[in-house]
């Protein structure tokens, strides 16, 4: 899957979550909520923080979920009447 942001050196859509190296790299992960993510195409390494680069939740997918639970209710609302 493609990141949302291009990597700053060659351009591409291609970051990917990468392992801390050390102890100092682990401590910095948990204290400023950032991870290094490492670009497939060139290797470059970046400290991103960690919400950058997940998808967000948009108002239409929001309202489909909603939806989609409603629906869900009234149908079981009806078996429920229906099979009892």
């Amino acid at each position: 899957m493609p990141s949302i942001i291009p990597c700053p050196k060659c351009g591409e859509y291609a970051f990917h979550k990468s392992h801390t190296k050390n102890t100092y790299e682990r401590i910095r992960k948990r204290i400023l909520n950032q991870r290094p993510y490492r670009c497939h195409s060139c290797g470059y390494r970046a400290w991103i923080a960690r919400n950058i680069l997940k998808p967000k939740i948009t108002s239409k997918q929001i309202l489909i979920y909603i939806s989609v639970f409603i629906i869900s209710l009234l149908v079981s609302f009806f078996l429920k009447d229906y099979l009892f």
